[in-house]
């Protein structure tokens, strides 16, 4: 049997439509939570015994076609030495920050040494052979990272942005532009560098998050941000196919087209009809868009819109990929992901 997921990552048109979910493993399984009872966030990514463990754990329970690397965007900035931690109930947080050309000077040396972040991010890469050797033949092994905008704000930030604004990392843009690209810059070469890796470990498609699009402009997303993650696509689609998760980003849409990704991942915030026409022709397959909190209402609903999706999904001529709109919340009902991945794997079309 062939692999469907890589078949549609690559543009084609699968007899079967391909199915993973962002966060299909995590905070919602009940033998995850049982390990996080015994360990911290931080020490599971770390771990590789654990990480496979967790990034398994879904395929036990669902007849999915992808496996997603247990791991976290932030994990390259870490590497860097802003020293990341996770707060219960609110979410990661950097000791440190880079809100000034002073903060970006102390990091520099170690974020330009690709090898030395490397190997301090080993752990991935032996989670990553770890899991491959547990995969069927019909499974996918997809890899990660955050794109740099993304990654970028969480640096100057120190965590998520509390009031959505992204005061600190725009000002940080605005007042230091040239210190700004250069952060982008050493997060853009570490990203190449990071996936490049995953791939020579087994991934043999890479999701890159450009998870907070949505806080900016056109323009402020053509200066400060495009270059960045095209480069970072062009790069790795010549070695395996690259998904864009585009959140947040319905404004965007003429930017991401220049992207050019081999699959373009739409939030749930967008019209998945519209998305189809505006990507046809351009050889670029789809992944989406179910909201993920459509997976607490009632089954029949949940199908209504699971099979909308199919429908429109299946009509676009590049290939396409059923997933959320954006991650498996913490209290997602199992039975609920299992009606999703039933009727998705029994949708005829």
């Amino acid at each position: 049997m062939s692999k469907i997921l890589l078949e549609a990552a690559q543009g084609k048109k699968t007899n079967k439509i391909p199915l993973w979910l962002m966060r299909q493993a995590g905070r919602y399984l009940p033998e995850y939570r049982e390990i996080r009872k015994r360990h911290n966030t931080l020490e599971m990514f770390k771990t590789p015994s654990i990480a496979a463990e967790i990034t398994l754990q879904p395929l036990k329970r669902f007849n999915l076609d992808g496996a997603i690397l247990y791991a976290d965007i932030l994990l390259i900035p870490d590497a860097m030495g802003l020293d990341l931690f996770f707060v219960e109930k609110e979410g990661p947080r950097f000791s440190k920050t880079i809100r000034s050309t002073t903060d970006l000077n102390q990091i520099i040396s170690l974020a330009e040494n690709t090898d030395k972040l490397l190997e301090k991010l080993s752990y991935v890469s032996e989670t990553l052979d770890r899991v491959k050797q547990n995969l069927s033949k019909e499974t996918t092994l997809l890899g990660f990272a955050g794109a740099p905008f993304t990654v970028a704000s969480y640096m100057i930030e120190g965590g998520s942005s509390a009031k959505g604004d992204f005061f600190e990392c725009k000002k940080f843009m605005f007042n230091e532009p040239k210190a700004f690209h250069k952060l982008m810059d050493l997060i853009t070469n570490a990203t190449i560098a990071y996936l490049k890796m995953q791939i020579k470990f087994g991934a043999e498609v890479v999701q890159l998050f450009e998870s907070w699009s949505g806080a900016l402009s056109p323009d402020q997303y053509n200066e400060f941000c495009l270059p960045y993650t095209k480069k970072i696509v062009d790069e790795i689609k010549k070695q395996i196919p690259v998904i864009h998760f585009f959140g947040q980003g319905a404004s965007l849409i003429p930017e991401a087209l220049k992207i050019n990704p081999n699959v373009h991942s739409v939030d749930w915030r967008q019209d998945l009809s519209h998305v189809s026409k505006t990507f046809s022709g351009s050889g670029i397959a789809l992944q989406g868009n179910l909201d993920p909190l459509l997976l607490y209402a009632p089954q029949n609903r949940l199908i209504e819109k699971i099979e909308h999706c199919l429908k429109i999904g299946s009509a676009h001529p590049h290939g396409y990929i059923f997933n959320l709109g954006h991650g498996c919340t913490q209290h997602t009902p199992i039975e609920n992901i299992s009606c999703l991945v039933n009727t998705v794997n029994n949708f005829k079309w």
